[in-house]
C-alpha cells in the first residue's frame, strides 16, 4: 500500500527539522513514546538503527526504527517495523519563505492481509503529521 500526504507548518524550515530530529523533544508530540534506544549509530544518522519505545494504557509496543538516508534539511527516509508490519516513510521539507511544506511518502509491507481501509491509513498519517505540525507551531510562537 502507498499513499501520500501533506501538511504546511508555519515556520521556517531550520526550526521544524531541528525540532523533528530533536529526540528530547519526540515525546512531546510523538504519543505514547516513553524510550529511545540508540542500537546501530545515533539515531536520524544514515543507517542508524534503533527502538522506539511506546506505551499504551498497560501496553508497551517496541517498534524498530531505522534510517535508509538522512539528506536532511530536504530528505530523511525512516523505516518503521512491527511484527507483521514494515512502513517507509519518504520524508521530504521544503522551505516556502516562512512556511515549510511537509511531503510524505508512505509505504506500507504486512506480513498479511489487512482489511483496514487504504483512507484509515491516509488518516492516521495526516492526524500524526498535524501534532507535530501543532507541536512546532506552538513552541515557534514562544
Amino acid at each position: 500500500m502507498t499513499y501520500t500526504c501533506e501538511m504546511i507548518i508555519h515556520g521556517k524550515r531550520e526550526w521544524v527539522i531541528k525540532n523533528y530530529i530533536d529526540k528530547n523533544q519526540m515525546p512531546l508530540w510523538e504519543k505514547g513514546l516513553t524510550e529511545i534506544i540508540d542500537v546501530k549509530g545515533q539515531l536520524f544518522d544514515t543507517g542508524s538503527e534503533g527502538y522506539m519505545i511506546f506505551v499504551f494504557g498497560d501496553q508497551e509496543m517496541k517498534m524498530k526504527v531505522s534510517v535508509e538516508k538522512n539528506a536532511l534539511p530536504e530528505q530523511i527516509i525512516q523505516i518503521f517495523e512491527v511484527p507483521g508490519a514494515w512502513n517507509r516513510c519518504d520524508n521530504h521539507f521544503y522551505e516556502m519563505v516562512e512556511d515549510t511544506k511537509w511531503v510524505m511518502d508512505v509505504t506500507f509491507l504486512f506480513d498479511e492481509e489487512t482489511n483496514i481501509p487504504k483512507e484509515r491509513f491516509i488518516e492516521k498519517t495526516t492526524a500524526g503529521m498535524q501534532i507535530f505540525k501543532d507541536f512546532v507551531e506552538g513552541i515557534n510562537k514562544v
